[in-house]
């Protein structure tokens, strides 16, 4: 009991850590948050997933040697409608995995891009400049569904002002 004849509540102290490791779990359900949105997120390289290919280089793991193309998807200007560049999506037969390319990126700016497969792996990466870049892989094996997207924009004062988008699902 207190002074004044009430039980005395239990005054609860939250310890600095505690503070801190919930500050930090919001941050990182914020960035996922908007990195699984609709828009892509600057992540430059971010990956997850619980397969070893899932965020793997296809060059790097030789996953890229016996790969092939499986669909094509246009990415549009979105002031004129116009095909600009292309979306190239590749399958490793070894592997079991999935990336794509983009070509032909004639805007200089960043190319965002992101893919996700249904087994939950996920790639999100941006890359500067002219011509092609791809992303990272998926593990996808056989018919698993996989979905992607790509922002091209200008350089300079335009950076954040996209200028093409494209995307797909297969």
């Amino acid at each position: 009991m207190n002074a004044h004849g009430n039980v005395a509540e239990k005054q609860h102290r939250t310890r600095p850590w505690v503070k801190f490791f919930r500050s930090f779990a919001l941050v990182i359900a914020a960035l996922t948050t908007a990195m699984t949105g609709s828009g892509l997120a600057h992540a430059d390289g971010a990956s997850g997933g619980s397969n070893y290919y899932d965020g793997k280089d296809p060059a790097v793991t030789g996953c890229n040697v016996n790969a092939s193309p499986i669909a094509n998807r246009p990415i549009y200007d979105r002031y004129t409608g116009e095909n600009v560049a292309t979306i190239q999506i590749y399958y490793s037969w070894s592997c079991q995995a999935n990336w794509f390319r983009v070509t032909g990126n004639r805007y200089g700016g960043n190319a965002n891009k992101y893919i996700a497969s249904d087994l939950g792996g996920w790639s999100n990466e941006s890359d500067p400049g002219y011509g092609s870049s791809y992303t990272m892989m998926v593990y996808a094996p056989g018919a698993t569904h996989i979905e992607g997207e790509v922002r091209l924009y200008e350089p300079g004062i335009n950076e954040y002002n996209w200028m093409a988008s494209g995307s797909f699902t297969l």
